[in-house]
């Protein structure tokens, strides 16, 4: 299982040094963890998520996966097996005439046996609810739809870790919550690692972890209980938070969380 970890990383799209997007980041996420970053926006989340898998290398620092630096050349493809990312809109992820061809597409990159990427491909589809519309054209899917199509076409590449950035920021709250309960499902019954980066605060409440960042940097790190204690904190910095949080704040009670309240929450509000 893959460990990422993140040693004093720093990274700029420019030659100035002010210039940094990420800086003198440091962070472990332990292999069968779920953790979501949350943050402003331009604090350096999207570029997180880059560095995570080997599409940007640290301007300073090291990042390692399953103890592979990101800064020899020779891992870069080895880590992008272990460590996949989908983003925004699931429109510009697909390159298949049908659903079941989308999802083909990494496998047959892989230089896979036939028999083996129909494996994949079956069992990816399933796992997300897709399997019935196989066969169809993915423009006649929905966006929930389309987004879920993405997670299958990364898990049919069976990787260890699975990066979300903002993957779920086009959805309705019925699309949000199919995906969110897709990735619990893959945390808690297959072990994978998930990093969701996400604007909407409610979706955080299905992991264990939260990172909050601020300019580049480590603001609060913390099990979701924890981090929410410091509700104040997030709202003087713009961030929202889920209702029941909100609600605590306001009558003056202590945020408190446990598995029966959480799951409580997640089956009665979608946004």
């Amino acid at each position: 299982m893959a460990r990422i970890v993140l040693d004093n990383c720093s990274y700029s799209y420019s030659s100035e040094w002010e210039d940094k997007t990420i800086t003198g980041f440091s962070l472990t996420v332990e292999a069968g963890s779920f953790v979501s970053i949350i943050g402003p926006n331009g604090s350096g989340k999207s570029t997180l998520a880059k560095l995570l898998n080997g599409i940007y290398v640290p301007t300073e620092g090291s990042v390692t996966v399953d103890g592979l630096d990101k800064r020899e050349k020779n891992n870069i493809g080895e880590i992008r097996r272990k460590v996949a990312i989908l983003f925004q809109n699931p429109d510009n992820q697909i390159v298949g005439d049908t659903v079941e061809d989308d999802v083909a597409f990494g496998p047959e990159n892989l230089g896979l046996e036939s028999d083996e990427i129909t494996r994949r491909v079956e069992s990816s589809l399933k796992k997300v609810g897709l399997f019935e519309k196989r066969r169809l054209s993915p423009n006649t899917l929905s966006g929930g739809e389309k987004a879920r199509l993405g997670i299958a076409g990364i898990l049919a590449l069976s990787p260890e870790v699975l990066v979300l950035d903002e993957a779920t920021a086009m959805l309705d709250p019925k699309g949000r919550k199919d995906v969110m309960e897709i990735l619990h499902n893959l945390w808690k019954n297959e072990k994978k690692t998930i990093i969701l980066i996400t604007h909407h605060p409610q979706e955080t409440l299905y992991g264990e972890r939260i990172i909050v960042m601020d300019k580049g940097r480590i603001k609060i790190s913390g099990s979701v209980e924890e981090v929410y204690r410091e509700g104040e904190t997030l709202k003087a910095m713009g961030l929202g938070l889920p209702t029941y949080v909100e609600l605590s704040l306001l009558i003056g009670e202590r945020v408190v969380f446990d598995s029966s309240s959480l799951y409580s929450i997640l089956e009665n509000k979608d946004d």
